[in-house]
């Protein structure tokens, strides 16, 4: 039988609502950098991405890791 599920308390809701505006920050931080280079979609990002990263010498990996940490 299915689990009931837990309501949410307020904090819960507060947390939910500070992690929507992380998300919708970086939307726009993506869509502002798509505009400034003419990039159209997100699988152009990929393919401008994949090699990058596939070329790297970890150096990249490593800062981005560091800067998502």
């Amino acid at each position: 039988m299915a689990e009931a599920m837990e309501k949410l308390d307020r904090e819960d809701v507060i947390r939910i609502a500070e992690g929507l505006k992380l998300i919708e920050e970086g939307v726009e931080t993506i869509q502002g950098v798509m505009r400034k280079k003419k990039i159209k979609s997100l699988k152009d990002i990929a393919s401008e991405l994949l090699p990058v990263f596939k070329s790297d010498d970890d150096t990249l990996s490593d800062s981005v890791i560091t800067r998502l940490g």
